[in-house]
């Protein structure tokens, strides 16, 4: 994976670029937060004490989910403008909540209701062009490249085609990994979750009676607008080694790899074989379709050199050209090597040079008649 970024750092170098990394991720969030332990309370003499507060929250609420599809880069001017969409099951969020919650959305948070509240290949296509018509006006000075794990929506033909279409490049977080390697779960969602269920507290402690879907759809917006876009996460690449380079590896990483120093990455396009290593297990890679978003492959050495010319044919011999069986010229060239090699070979002719090969008149055999009798017997049987 790292000779896959350090190979596009110096693509993106070669074009004069700057590099745009963005991340995307998609985290689930509940409509609920219930399993937040401690409440502090106050003795009070009255005794009022006995009767806790609590949070009303039916079973179907506390097994409520919806997903944020969520993006950062390192680039803190462009981060406000990234794409933030929210998935929302129709069920959890009726029509009339979901007009409401369209009038107070910033520009760039988006809240769709689906059937289920999960994104999936034709959706993440839509977020992709989404993408790529904010990141247009850009793209004279930056090369973006999108990494994300290794999810089977995320690696459908129509999203490769979207990534070509709107000329990013792509990593692929390898499986398994995501833990380790995504700055958004390393570094993003940490903050985001902490964020929300602290903010979660207050509006309970509040007495809010709003819908808690519409209640934690607005929570989520907030922390887009403080978390996600009010850090710089530049660093966070880095830290990963998804910057082109991977001399700020954090410590960590480098226990977890149980290497103190870690070896030089060739900077390198990928091998198929590499891509194997990325893509889910007994998944097939179509690849036509993931080629297609990369740059272009340098033509190999091999290629530029022209082969020598073939030698020039012999001339036809004149005895079989005359009597129309004469084989084909390379067959008699062969015939001309062996004999040439041949130690003890035939006496030249008179008049012939010493090592000069001389054609033998020899006559060809009488043609065979058995072919034309079989295709008489047939034209008579057919008859």
């Amino acid at each position: 994976m790292w000779s896959w970024m350090n190979w596009l750092a110096d693509k993106a170098r070669e074009s004069g670029k700057e590099l745009l990394l963005l991340n995307l991720d998609e985290t689930s969030i509940p409509v609920t937060f219930t399993h937040t332990g401690g409440n502090v309370m106050r003795l009070d003499p009255t005794k009022k004490w006995h009767r806790p507060p609590r949070q009303r929250a039916t079973r179907a609420e506390q097994r409520a989910y919806f997903t944020h599809v969520g993006l950062i880069c390192n680039d803190v001017s462009i981060q406000p403008r990234l794409p933030q969409v929210i998935f929302v099951g129709e069920k959890l969020l009726p029509q009339q909540l979901w007009a409401a919650i369209q009038r107070d959305l910033p520009h760039n948070v988006y809240v769709k209701r689906m059937p289920k509240g999960w994104n999936n290949a034709k959706e993440h296509a839509v977020i992709i062009r989404l993408l790529g018509l904010i990141l247009a006006p850009v793209l004279d000075r930056c090369q973006p490249v999108l990494m994300f794990d290794a999810v089977g929506l995320h690696l459908a033909d129509e999203v490769m085609q979207q990534l070509t279409d709107a000329r990013i490049w792509y990593l692929v977080i390898p499986a398994r990994l995501t833990w380790l390697l995504q700055p958004l779960d390393t570094h993003g969602f940490a903050k985001y979750k902490r964020y929300l269920r602290s903010r979660f507290q207050d509006v309970v402690a509040a007495a809010d009676e709003a819908n808690v879907t519409q209640r934690m759809v607005g929570l989520v917006v907030q922390a887009i607008q403080s978390v996600l876009n009010g850090n710089a996460w530049a660093s966070a690449f880095a830290r990963n080694g998804l910057d082109g380079s991977q001399a700020n590896v954090s410590k960590y990483i480098k226990q977890m790899l149980e290497y103190e120093v870690l070896p030089g990455y060739p900077r390198t396009r990928p091998t198929a074989d590499d891509l194997h290593l990325c893509w889910p297990r007994n998944r097939l890679i179509n690849h036509d379709a993931v080629w297609r978003p990369l740059p272009a492959a340098e033509p190999a050495l091999g290629l530029l050199a022209l082969p020598a010319p073939p030698p020039a044919l012999p001339p036809p011999h004149p005895v079989l050209e005359a009597h129309g069986s004469a084989p084909h010229p390379l067959a008699i060239a062969d015939q001309e090597l062996a004999v040439a090699a041949t130690s003890g070979g035939p006496e030249p002719a008179s008049g012939a040079t010493p090592g000069q090969v001389v054609h033998a008149a020899v006559l060809p055999p009488p043609p065979a008649t058995t072919p034309r009798l079989r295709l008489r017997e047939k034209q008579a049987s057919s008859q």
